[in-house]
């Protein structure tokens, strides 16, 4: 079988591809979360939607993890413990809050975020919690019951969080149509079986997380830790087919495209997709099995060919593209033909002088630049504000990672909604609302803490634990919400009356006299 061209006309596969026909409609679904049409103005800010992840229940057990080991574990551990009092609910909110600030605001040390000294003094995180508070938790914090743990399950110490927010991923959220699959580095360099090391990343060391993500948004909706090839056995065709047959489990029989690198790619991989219903390209090798003979003189065809020439060959379903770039690129597709292209910039030397030219781009080439990079996106979403802090338990890198995925995924969860709400004026927010806007707002929520608020000095936090003051209300010209309301009730009430010593806005009348209840707690 002799390689075609530009101008020879593929007639593509011989059935028809899959039709796209998505179990749900793509985007945000909450159906369990809205019960009746009213239930639609619950989610109003970005902790809602934050709380579709990292939700009550499962707060609650994590609490009980935490509480629960520290009073079995905490007496061998005196200096830390002394003065620890259980976590509750709020805390641990405020408590993941603190680490979305330390995301957002660096400092050298944890010790510095609470620094007297006249560079530090008056960073935030004395206003979530004391700096021993924080130490306290971060040294009892558990994700899972110590007492049940299997350890033959590499795992089992981070099992409960991972299968909750993977179940949560997916169940908020139907991908638009085209997908990727690629591998993510979450760095850690402690002792454990499953460490890896990738030298072309720039995360080389740390934890390799297989991630199926939405082409378009960069959400992250399936995900897989890899503990090893003795952990997942392999099929005849090798760990990258079962790893993309794993991830593609829940999208099957319904038209989707997954793009992904020559790490995956196979001629079996494409052919047993397609059998699912599932679309496929990506770039492949040439010692490849099932890579066409006809393609394989690489040397040659560079040799006799110029930047931008084509060739290409059909089996079947499945269609392998070579395109002579700066160098030679093959790909492989089992629902796209070989018709058409389109031009591309590219700068190239003639007679020792560099020329931008235009060279012709196979139209499959450019489809794959175009949807290759989810899970780049995804990454790059996550590694922009991580909350990763230095630990040689892997757990706790892992749990501070699903901290990350919850964040960007709840941040394009309520993009998504603001588009199919913008009816309600809470939702309201610039055109350019970034993600750096979007956990500013949070992490301020998770802390109760107002946008414009006096800045925390060590001096005035120590003067009010000290004394108290009278409670005179005042009446002002600008009008903001009571913040009791909104920490208690979640709901924006605006009132124009203010505590005139601490200058906090609250309720005064009737049966709503928020002054009087803020101030006696």
């Amino acid at each position: 079988m002799s390689p075609k061209g530009y101008n020879d006309v593929d007639e593509g596969p011989p059935a028809p591809t899959p039709k796209f026909r998505p179990a749900r409609e793509p985007g945000v679904h909450l159906n369990d979360e809205i019960l009746t049409k009213a239930g639609v103005r619950k989610f109003l800010h970005p902790s809602d939607f934050f709380k579709l992840y990292f939700t009550v229940d499962l707060v609650n057990m994590l609490v009980l993890y935490t509480n629960k080991y520290a009073a079995h574990f905490g007496p061998t551990k005196p200096t830390v413990y002394k003065g620890w009092y259980d976590v509750t609910v709020d805390e641990f909110y405020t408590f993941l809050g603190l680490l979305m600030y330390m995301s957002i605001v660096r400092a050298p040390s944890v010790s510095k975020y609470w620094s007297r000294s006249s560079l530090y003094n008056g960073l935030w995180a004395r206003s979530f919690m004391t700096k021993k508070r924080f130490l306290q938790i971060m040294s009892f914090l558990k994700v899972s019951n110590f007492e049940t743990e299997d350890r033959q399950d590499k795992l089992s110490k981070i099992r409960f969080l991972y299968e909750y927010i993977h179940k949560k991923c997916q169940k908020l959220y139907q991908p638009h149509q085209n997908l990727s699959i690629d591998e993510r580095m979450v760095q850690n360099k402690g002792r454990y079986g499953f460490r890896q090391y990738i030298r072309d990343k720039p995360t080389k060391w740390g934890m390799k997380i297989w991630v199926l993500a939405d082409s378009l948004t960069g959400y992250t909706y399936d995900f897989e830790i890899y503990v090893g090839k003795d952990n997942s056995p392999s099929s005849r065709f090798g760990l990258a087919y079962d790893v993309v047959m794993r991830l593609s489990k829940s999208i099957i029989n319904q038209g989707y495209v997954i793009f992904f690198d020559n790490f995956y790619t196979s001629y079996q991989l494409l052919k047993d997709l397609l059998l699912k219903g599932i679309c496929a390209c990506g770039t492949i090798l040439k010692n490849r099995k099932g890579f066409p003979n006809a393609l394989k003189d690489v040397k040659t065809f560079e040799k006799n060919s110029n930047r931008g020439d084509m060739r290409w060959v059909r089996d079947d379903e499945i269609l392998t593209t070579q395109w002579r770039d700066n160098k030679t690129v093959s790909v492989m597709s089992n629902f796209m033909t070989a018709n058409g292209y389109s031009f591309v910039k590219r700068r190239t030397k003639i007679n020792g002088e560099y020329r931008e030219l235009l060279v012709k781009q196979p139209s499959i080439i450019k489809e794959y630049n175009v949807y290759m990079g989810g899970v780049d996106k995804s990454d790059q979403l996550i590694n922009k504000y991580n909350v990763l802090r230095k630990t040689k338990k892997y757990w706790k890198t892992l749990f501070f990672h699903f901290i990350d995925i919850a964040r960007v995924n709840s941040y394009i969860l309520f993009q998504e909604w603001r588009k199919t709400h913008s009816d309600i004026p809470e939702l309201k927010r610039p055109n350019r609302y970034l993600q750096l806007d979007f956990t500013e707002e949070l992490t301020r929520e998770l802390g109760k803490i107002e946008k414009y608020q006096s800045v925390p000095t060590a001096s005035n936090v120590k003067q009010s634990k000290k004394t108290t003051h009278s409670i005179i209300p005042e009446f002002s010209q600008t009008r903001r919400n009571c913040k009791l309301c909104y920490q208690t009730l979640g709901v924006e009430r605006k009132v124009s009356t203010k505590c005139g010593e601490c200058d906090t806005y609250l309720c005064f009348h009737g049966k709503s006299n928020c002054l009087l209840k803020y101030h006696q707690s």
